[in-house]
């Protein structure tokens, strides 16, 4: 199952990767890097392209004036480069989310705002001017959360994949998620 609709999925990896001691976009998964299988994810979910945030030569860079701001800074300079009026924005730390949990994702969210509960990203947000504005009064007044935006947009919250959510920010969350991906279970 699919979107009738094409959009574009983002990437967000730009973060420091501090509380991980390494950058997490690196981290080897079943013989590619966190970047690679996200890239695929975003692939195999039904996105027509994918963008990637991440301060580095060669990917989409938050604005000068954003730096440091978090995934909204993230989202918003991705937004210029974005060709469908639907962006799946996706953290590179979650590596267990499902291309069918993205795809329902994206099709609940019907040009409409979406996210699955008590989780902001992955998320489904319509692409417009308006939305670029929205983020960057955002950003000028301080509100740096993700779940504000979704706020702001009346964005739709689904029910929870139960492990898919799992977020890999420390080594132990790393170790907890290839347990994960070994084993199938949670509680391995």
């Amino acid at each position: 199952m699919s979107s009738n609709k094409p959009f574009s999925a983002l990437i967000l990896a730009g973060g420091q990767s501090s509380r991980m001691g390494q950058d997490k976009a690196l981290l080897q998964l079943n013989g590619q890097s966190l970047l690679e299988h996200m890239q695929q994810l975003a692939l195999d979910s039904g996105a027509v392209e994918v963008l990637i945030s991440r301060n580095q030569p060669g990917f989409i860079a938050d604005a000068e004036s954003a730096q440091q701001q978090g995934p909204l800074a993230g989202i918003l300079a991705a937004l210029q480069h974005c060709s469908s009026t639907q962006l799946l924005v996706l953290p590179i730390d979650t590596p267990l989310l499902s291309a069918a949990s993205l795809q329902q994702l994206v099709l609940q969210a019907n040009g409409a705002a979406a996210y699955f509960a008590n989780s902001p990203l992955p998320c489904v947000l319509p692409v417009s001017p308006a939305l670029s504005e929205l983020i960057s009064n955002q950003l000028r007044s301080g509100q740096r959360p993700v779940k504000a935006l979704l706020s702001s947009l009346n964005a739709i919250a689904l029910p929870a994949p139960t492990t898919e959510l799992l977020n890999t920010n420390t080594p132990a969350d790393w170790q907890q998620c290839l347990a994960v991906v070994n084993t199938g279970s949670l509680y391995a």
